[in-house]
């Protein structure tokens, strides 16, 4: 069973209206017909399924996403929390935009520069003290990078421009497989679109992406 299946039935099971518990009596023993033995039976062997595959992924707490992996952990590791942020060469926004079919949010389509690397390209969007987001756009693969969440740190389901997104809402650790490492992370947005990854780190991801 897939954990996206899993998940699902996760997010489905608070908005399930459940009937009331019926009054139980002692059944006489011999007075259950077979067919209807079998029938329960059939009920308790998936309802164990579902049960074991629920708790394997609460043990484990992993999330796949379009070659993203998110994994709960008690405790952060340590990580850079600024100088392992390599963006890549420096490029004209035209050049990247060139590069990859990129389809950037309304509040997005301006940036203030661009970058390139083997990933794909990145876009910096300067406020007054600083940058104030990084919109990374990754060729989509099997594992592009992980990130670590820990256990109190919210992720939740949104959407970005009708696509599903994935939203995690505090600081965490983001380890790129193919780049600088393993460094801190500001809130971030992911969503898939076209084969490419979208990552966008903000504490106003939701806001700059539009994401409800």
């Amino acid at each position: 069973m897939s954990s996206d299946l899993i998940r699902e039935l996760e997010l489905l099971r608070d908005e399930v209206d459940w009937p009331a518990t019926p009054a139980f009596r002692r059944a006489t023993v011999g007075t259950v017909p077979p067919a209807a033995r079998r029938r329960r039976l059939v009920v308790a062997v998936g309802l164990a399924v579902l049960l074991a595959a629920a708790g394997a992924l609460a043990a484990t707490g992993v999330i796949h996403f379009g070659g993203a992996t998110i994994t709960r952990v008690d405790q952060l590791p340590p990580a850079d929390p600024v100088a392992s942020m390599q963006l890549g060469t420096p490029i004209r926004i035209a050049e990247a935009e060139r590069l990859l079919p990129v389809r950037l949010p309304p509040r997005l389509r301006a940036p203030d520069a661009a970058y390139q690397d083997p990933r794909g390209v990145s876009f910096v969007y300067v406020g007054a003290h600083g940058p104030r987001a990084i919109l990374a756009v990754l060729h989509e693969g099997p594992e592009l990078l992980r990130k670590l969440v820990a256990v109190g740190t919210p992720v939740r389901h949104v959407r970005v421009d009708g696509v599903p997104a994935l939203y995690v809402a505090g600081t965490h650790v983001v380890d790129f497989i193919y780049g600088p490492g393993r460094r801190l992370s500001r809130p971030t947005l992911l969503w898939s679109r076209d084969g490419l990854l979208y990552r966008l780190e903000s504490s106003q991801a939701l806001a700059l992406a539009s994401a409800r």
